[in-house]
């Protein structure tokens, strides 16, 4: 279930940057602008590899100094090598390392009670990364093309699997199949978000989202339809239940976030092609945070833009590079505050943290980001922030 507890809003910066990490090749990066609200640098040039170390106190934060920081890149997770602690039984002590467990294509991304699951499109399978438990392995196999998943509060995840045209149900406890939901022959699904009783599902087939009954599995509604009218899509590729009971749509090849009521409503939109602040090329994945914060994925500037309510452009993190926090082909992204804990000796001093981001890179050394979001420490009261 994506949702946190509420906290008090507190502005971002307002001081306009430019974008220092824009790449000399035809893939465009957004570029500075002047306007009341910040644009955060994508990346810190010249910064270390995170290959060789872990981010110091100049590397992985966003945005760069002289800026007060509000995210800091905590680590990335790409094989079972990365999980802090983990051992491989008498097979390692014996004839040293065990084969090594790795996402190769990672997509969808969720967490529920500190566990970590990643749909990896490669393997065809769940990938369940558990930190503090010391584990990485493979939960759920024999998916076809899994893409975007969602989890409930009950610990069951649904899962978007392309490649059978089905949302596939599982328990997280046992790994038992529970239900599919849709029509084969009717549904190309892309990701899928948990509201309530309801499932609603991104169709990319027929440019829509199809509503489901999470307990009967029954087909209860159909929401927009192909068009670039308010409440229509083209292609829509991520969705994700915000706290305030609205969803976030990524409409991709509208090139833009759409926000509508659960009964389809549209209520905001924002976003255009482009390759400056705001706009878009190759948007993916979504997620909200309590304060309508939203942050949004694109694959072609290879960062994460954060929006402000209003639909705004706030910041952006992530880019092209070889620096701490960098990202490659990005496509799926989440909030959690149930790792917030077992983060605690890697966030920075210079942060009050408010919640976990996750980022899945379908490309790249590094396929899990970890980044962490807050407020500039000293300013305000301490405050917290999504929780699966």
């Amino acid at each position: 279930m994506r949702g946190e507890g509420p906290e008090p809003a507190r502005p971002l910066p307002r001081r306009v940057r430019a974008n220092p990490m824009k790449k000399t090749t035809k893939r465009a990066r957004p570029r500075g602008r002047t306007a009341a609200l910040v644009l955060l640098a994508a990346g810190i040039a010249g910064c270390a590899s995170v290959e060789t170390k872990k981010p110091g106190p100049q590397e992985g934060f966003f945005p760069p100094p002289p800026d007060e920081p509000r995210l800091q890149f905590l680590m990335a997770v790409t094989s079972d090598k990365d999980v802090p602690g983990l051992r491989k039984g008498l097979t390692a002590a014996l004839l040293g390392d065990a084969p090594t467990r790795q996402l190769v294509r990672p997509r969808g991304v969720g967490v529920h009670d500190g566990v970590i699951y990643v749909a990896d499109g490669r393997l065809g399978a769940i990938v369940r990364i558990d930190l503090p438990g010391k584990r990485f392995d493979l939960f759920a196999e024999g998916l076809g093309n899994p893409l975007g998943l969602d989890i409930d509060d009950e610990g069951r995840l649904f899962v978007a699997d392309a490649g059978r045209s089905q949302v596939v149900a599982y328990d997280t406890e046992t790994g038992a199949v529970l239900k599919g939901y849709g029509n084969p022959d009717e549904l190309r699904p892309t990701d899928v978000a948990v509201l309530g009783d309801r499932l609603y599902v991104t169709d990319a087939k027929d440019h829509e989202i199809e509503v489901f009954d999470k307990e009967t599995g029954r087909k209860v509604g159909t929401l927009g339809g192909e068009g670039a009218e308010p409440g229509k899509f083209k292609y829509p590729v991520a969705i994700y239940a915000a706290p305030d009971g609205n969803l976030y749509v990524t409409d991709s090849m509208n090139f833009r976030v759409q926000k509508l009521t659960p009964e389809g409503e549209p209520l905001a939109s924002f976003g255009k092609l482009g390759d400056w602040t705001g706009s878009f090329t190759r948007p993916k994945g979504v997620a909200v945070d309590e304060e309508g914060l939203v942050h949004v994925l694109d694959a072609g500037f290879e960062n994460a833009q954060i929006f402000l309510p209003d639909g705004q452009p706030a910041t952006f993190y992530g880019g092209y590079g070889n620096f701490a926090g960098h990202m490659y082909l990005p496509f799926e992204i989440t909030i959690d505050r149930s790792l917030l804990g077992y983060f605690k000796h890697r966030i920075s001093p210079k942060l009050k943290p408010k919640y976990l981001v996750l980022v899945t890179n379908q490309s790249g050394p590094h396929k899990l980001n970890i980044y962490v979001f807050g407020d500039p420490a000293g300013e305000g009261a301490g405050r917290e922030g999504k929780g699966s």
